[in-house]
Parts: structure tokens; sequence; C-alpha cells
């Protein structure tokens, strides 16, 4: 179901930034276009007549701050179980937000410059870009369009950031929102989140969407809760118009090993159906759940199928019903929640699977493209030709690159597109090497 390793050609960068803490994640969002005059790009007042954009990048990071044995900070795979004497408050964590200009001629000319950088009141295990949809308040007070990032941290709380100009008119990131930490587990850590921001084949969001946002996010604790993201329109409730709320409104206990709960390590919606939530966990378990009634998955894929723990899981953008897992046991899975008795692919990309990101084009030659962030084996570009094409039971996957200069364990990695294959990068972070890179996923 896989091309042979020997196939796969290595590929190089063309920028590298240091990070001072250490990364964890990495996301970016949609290309936005530089106006007349707000100094972004080259760092001309310019770029605008030349029709430029720009890609807002953010590298989340994590650091213990209280030495181990070894003397090594513990990274977030190791730390969630063994830091009996670590606080929520020995965490620490910042969002470092890199404008990413369009290069005028190739990918090869992009570079990351000089990052905002937001520090956090405790360590940033993941972050997602709101990719869609309407909830937002602007810097004058108003709802608008404007985009959304979530951080999960060690705190347990979400916060919510807006992507803004200050009056400087340079960008930068905004706190609008945190949200309240279970009284349950007040030491429980959110390890991962995601929005329900799927386009409806017209490009329009769901109705459940358009009054407000959801997030699904995951914790240290074996538990899965649902968040509701809202804008206020008007006055009430102690809120101003134009303010953001987030607020938990669903928690269960999804994941449990030997009578203990077990880490959930990601967490997702799915396209197709609403109702839908995913998780995977240290159980070496992902389940299915309808989110009307919690008390037991609608199914559940364990041991029989992975061989390790449950790292990963990516809903495809645009196809209903897809989606990729990847586990420990350096294996990419691919699904249809519709028929789950076995994958539809399996690739192995010579790490464990932290990160599967789909191409964002929308394409038919990109549908089929993931970007893998594969730990200790570094970041993978794999591509499945035939899905989207065709109905089948099975898919050939294809490796097409591999990207092996990060000195450990890579834990972040994204797309930057900006509508043309000439101008297709990707962009990934490590943790105990403080590394993010700007690479090209096809070596050309």
């Amino acid at each position: 179901m896989a091309s042979s390793s020997a196939d796969v050609v290595s590929t190089r960068w063309f920028d590298r930034v240091a990070t001072p803490l250490n990364a964890c994640s990495l996301e970016t969002f949609a290309p936005i276009p530089v106006a007349d005059g707000d100094g972004e790009g080259d760092g001309s007042d310019t770029d605008g007549d030349r029709g430029e954009v720009v890609v807002p990048l953010v590298i989340g990071c994590y650091q213990l701050n209280e030495q181990t044995a070894k003397g090594a900070t513990p990274s977030p795979v190791e730390s969630t179980n063994g830091e009996e004497a670590a606080t929520k408050s020995s965490r620490s964590g910042e969002l470092r937000l890199h404008m990413i200009p369009s290069a005028l001629s190739a990918a090869q000319s992009m570079r990351f410059g000089d990052a905002r950088v937001v520090e956090m009141e405790s360590g940033v295990l993941d972050g997602k870009w709101r990719q869609k949809g309407p909830s937002h308040t602007s810097i004058d007070g108003s709802c608008n369009a404007a985009p959304l990032f979530a951080s999960a941290c060690a705190s347990g709380r979400i916060h919510l950031h807006a992507l803004e100009k200050d009056k400087t008119q340079t960008w930068t990131l905004s706190h609008v929102a945190a949200s309240v930490p279970s009284t349950d587990d007040d030491a429980a850590l959110c390890l991962a989140l995601a929005w329900d921001d799927f386009e409806s084949a017209e490009g329009d969001i769901s109705e459940q969407s358009r009054t407000s946002d959801r997030i699904v996010s995951s914790y240290s604790n074996g538990t899965v809760a649902l968040h509701a993201v809202s804008c206020a329109e008007s006055e009430g409730d102690g809120q101003r118009p134009g303010s953001i709320a987030i607020e938990e409104t669903h928690r269960w206990n999804a994941h449990a090993m030997f009578g203990c709960p077990s880490e959930v390590w990601t967490c997702s919606f799915i396209r197709g159906n609403e109702n839908v939530v995913l998780s995977g966990a240290d159980d070496c378990t992902l389940k299915m759940w309808d989110t009307r009634q919690t008390l037991r998955p609608s199914l559940k894929i364990g041991d029989s199928e992975f061989e390790a723990g449950v790292t990963a899981i990516s809903a495809h953008p645009t196809l209903d019903h897809i989606f990729a897992a990847g586990s420990y046991d350096e294996s990419v899975r691919l699904y249809d929640n519709r028929k789950m008795d076995r994958p539809l692919a399996k690739v192995g990309v010579g790490g464990g699977v932290w990160r599967i990101k789909w191409h964002p084009g929308g394409e038919a030659g990109d549908l089929g493209k993931m970007l893998v962030a594969a730990m200790h084996g570094g970041c993978r570009v794999v591509d499945i030709p035939t899905l989207g094409s065709t109905e089948r039971e099975e898919h050939a996957v294809q490796m097409l690159t591999e990207f092996t200069a990060h000195e450990s364990m890579a834990y972040g990695a994204d797309w930057l597109w900006f509508g043309a294959p000439t101008s297709d990068a990707v962009a990934s972070c490590s943790f105990y090497d403080r590394q993010a890179f700007l690479w090209d996923p096809y070596n050309r």
C-alpha cells in the first residue's frame, strides 16, 4: 500500500530560525493581501503595489522550568505523567508570529523574517487557526471575519488570539478570550484541539457554525471536551458588543488504560457529520463519538490495528468522511468513517507521527497530499493520487520527499500555499534543538 523508502528523495531547506523555547507546534493560515503602505513583506511600503500576499505562521513553544535528573527539559510526550514535582507555573510558553511574504521569483527565496512574540501564561502544546467563518472581534470592537488562533496550554486553558494590526499597522496577535479550566482536575494539561471549520461544497459554513464556532479539545487526564466560541453582536451577559467568549459545553471521560486515565493526544471533528468527534490516545485506541451521547464510543479501533498510542488525527478539509490517523507505531492510516473495518491506505513514515497536514490547495492533484511530522524521523510528504477520484477499498501511497535536517523530534509542520505550485513551501519545527525551517516539499 506504500512505496519503498528507497524511493524517497531528501529535500533541502532555504531558511532557518531558532526559537528561545522548545518549539512544539507550527501552524499557518491562508494568504493575506499586503495592503499599500503596511510595511510587511520585504520591509518596504510598496509591496501592495505588486499584489503581494503574506502567510501568517505561528510557532507555539513549551518549556519546563525545572531541571530533570539528567538536566534536560522533557518533551510534552515524556512529561505529562512524570512531573510530580512540576507545577503549572513551571511551564513557560510563547507564541511566535511570522508573516511570511510570497517570493517574487521562487519559493526558495522565502524567509521567516522577524517574529512578533506573545508571552503565554503556560506552555503551548498545540494550536490551530480558525480557517473559515465569522466569529471574531476587530480592534474597533465589531464582529468580522478576521482570523482567530486557538492555543492548547499546559494550564488546561484554551487561549484565543486575534490576528490584527496594532496602532503602528504591524500585524500582531491580540488576546481576546480564554476558557476556564475544568474544576474536576485542575492539573490536567490541554494536549490538543481542533476547530469545526469545514466548508460545504458551495463554500458555505454549516448552519451551526454561523451563530457560533466549536472547538474540541483533549487532555492528559483522559477527557475530551467541547467548547462554544461566540461573538457578542450586542451588549448583554456582561459582554460588550464585539467581544469573544469561549465556554465549555460538554466534557466526558474518553480514554483509560489499566484503570487509569490515558493521555488523549489528539482529537478532531470530521467533515460530513457535525455530530461526530474522533479521539486518539496513549491507550492504543482511536475512538469515534456521537456528541449527543458520549457514555460510550460509537466505534473503537484498538491494538488489533495500532501497535502503539494514537497521536495524530487529521480530517480531510474538502472530502466528506475521510481522515488520516497517525501513531507512535510510525504509520499513517487513511480511513473513511462510514467503513472502519480496515484502513483505505497505510504507510510507514520512519518515526512516530505527531502532526498530519492535508495540502490546502484543493485542486485534484493536491487532494491526496499529506505533510507528516514524524518526530525522530523528521518530516515526510506523501501522496495518495487516487484519493477523491474514485471509490476504492484500498489506495496506493507514494512517498514524495523527506526532510531530515531537524536534529531532534519534529513536532510541528504545515504548508505555505500561495496559490501556485511554484510557490508551494513547507515549514516545520523541532523540540530539543529549538529550530524551525522553511523547505521545499518537492526538491525542485
